[in-house]
């Protein structure tokens, strides 16, 4: 009986450590890294989007992120509407919307990676 109890006890520290503040990067991260993922087979199940192509398209946006990280966030807002305006001129609106959400995504990343260093 006590050593389920430990085991118990274990796992119940070792999930209160995982999601520490130390680990908070990594777990956005882990999380980006699903979202892209999801919006790749999106892209491609739904919207018929070749995944070569949205592969491309969240590499783009990551690296258009990391690019603009330390702007005001108003900039932001007019780098979502302007993917937004792309997807509407090249008729993709929901797969541009998903990659715009990508965007938003790697940019709260590397502001909760900057503001743990």
């Amino acid at each position: 009986m006590e050593e389920k109890k430990k085991v118990k006890n274990f796992n119940i520290d070792l999930i209160k450590g995982l999601f520490c503040k130390e680990n908070l990067p990594l777990i956005c991260l882990i999380c980006l890294g699903i979202f892209a993922v999801v919006a790749i087979l999106v892209s491609h199940l739904a919207f018929h989007v070749s995944v070569i192509a949205a592969c491309f398209m969240v590499v783009l946006e990551a690296l258009l992120g990391a690019c603009l990280n330390r702007i005001p966030l108003w900039i932001h807002g007019l780098v979502f509407i302007a993917q937004i305006v792309a997807g509407i001129m090249a008729s993709q609106v929901p797969f541009m919307i998903l990659m715009a959400f990508i965007y938003v995504f790697s940019i709260a990343f590397l502001f909760i990676w900057a503001g743990n260093e």
